[in-house]
């Protein structure tokens, strides 16, 4: 077993029994926070951004616990997890980051719409897109027009399929050159609705301005080169994609979002080599169903059906942690690789998402899970939902011409 490997399944051990740095709290109440001690002595200095954003919410958890009425620090140790739990996926870092951010806008409503930006944002990350809605509706109607606040609404409006209202939001949009993160839900918007080629030039647009930057942090400057490789990647541009994942790379070299990606990618290609040694690079620093996904499929074609067992059970491991009724890519590569028993657990699971949203992957899954299970007219009919924003993505145009050809031949 490759060494990079082997940390990976260690680490994945380690992860799933290990205790979180917060103590979990009801969002009603203040949150309780407490440290862990250091698994390392840290340097005098701070070397890197996550090493000053550690020491940053050490500093404000402080003044949060001294200072029972202030807002400012509670909503600034809350962004501070929102940005840690995005990087490290953290759990606990978005119950307490969604606590904080509830406690500091009751404790100060007045000029205090970033309470609710972040409350709604870590709701977002939770798969709690009603409640994220809310609390961007109630930003919105604070400060009305803000261009921040209707693209923040118009892209919880896309992840809950109600693509009418985000079209009426985005279209009130107007921003300039350096808000650079409403222009990546903007080209969210213009990829969704089949309008690629807008989206790409606007995540461009965006990643000239942010290169040229020296005050933001790698990993933020690093995620718009994420967001055009994953744009690339789903309309089947691979060689593109790989490019903005590496330039990505070099801004930040063990950017997880962005060794996945190109596990992702290489995958794609065929390169099953390539895919696992992403794949496990990615794993060593963080457990997502996503990217254990692909390290089992890359171990599966190289032969290694031990491997590609145990990142196949860690994929199901993880996914089943994660919020929300389903986590989709693990829903799929059950469809796809998994059992019949699976295969109707998935169906099963895909109803109770379209439940709560009604977005094209929703659709698109629950479309191959009765494909999977042989009902292939009501498959058809859920992928006709799932191409209706005409939305252009490789894997939507696939699994839709495997369903008319299916229908066909019946």
């Amino acid at each position: 077993m490759p060494s990079n490997a082997r940390r990976g399944l260690h680490f994945l051990l380690a992860s799933l029994c290990a205790v979180g740095a917060f103590a979990a709290c009801d969002a009603r109440t203040e949150p309780v926070v407490t440290m862990s001690p250091p698994l390392v002595v840290l340097r005098t200095e701070a070397t890197s951004d996550s090493d000053i954003r550690d020491r940053d919410i050490v500093f404000y958890a402080a003044r949060a616990a001294g200072d029972p009425a202030s807002a400012a620090d509670r909503v600034t140790l809350a962004s501070l997890l929102l940005a840690r739990s995005r990087t490290a996926s953290n759990s606990r870092d978005l119950t307490v980051a969604e606590s904080l951010a509830t406690v500091a806008f009751s404790l100060r409503s007045a000029r205090n719409v970033h309470a609710l930006e972040v409350l709604a944002s870590a709701r977002m990350a939770r798969h709690d897109f009603a409640g994220a809605h809310a609390a961007a509706a109630l930003a919105d109607s604070l400060e009305p027009g803000t261009a921040s606040h209707l693209a923040l609404r118009g892209e919880i409006e896309l992840e809950l399929g109600e693509y009418a209202a985000a079209d009426t939001h985005f279209r009130a949009v107007r921003t300039t050159r350096d808000q650079f993160t409403v222009g990546a839900r903007l080209a969210r918007w213009y990829e969704l609705t089949g309008r690629s080629a807008r989206a790409r030039v606007i995540l461009r647009d965006a990643i000239a301005a942010v290169d040229r930057r020296t005050d933001l942090p790698r990993e933020h400057i690093a995620w718009f080169h994420y967001r055009l490789g994953e744009l690339e990647l789903r309309t089947g541009h691979l060689s593109a994609a790989d490019t903005a994942f590496q330039q990505g790379l070099l801004r930040n070299p063990d950017d997880v979002r962005l060794l996945g990606g190109l596990a992702r990618m290489a995958l794609a290609r065929g390169d099953w080599r390539g895919a696992a040694k992403y794949a496990d690079r990615a794993t060593v620093i963080q457990l997502d169903p996503t990217t254990l996904a692909t390290a089992s499929l890359a171990y599966a074609a190289l032969g290694d059906t031990l491997q590609a067992a145990q990142f196949a059970r860690a994929m199901s491991t993880v996914a089943l942690t994660q919020p929300g009724p389903i986590h989709r890519a693990w829903g799929l590569h059950l469809l796809n690789h998994g059992t019949k028993a699976e295969g109707l657990d998935v169906l099963r699971r895909a109803r109770a998402d379209l439940r709560h949203r009604h977005d094209v992957y929703g659709h698109d899954l629950m479309a191959w899970a009765l494909h999977r299970s042989g009902n292939d007219m009501a498959a058809r009919h859920e992928m006709r939902l799932a191409m209706a924003q005409r939305t252009e993505d490789v894997l939507l145009q696939q699994h839709a011409a495997v369903l008319l050809s299916a229908v066909a031949v019946r």
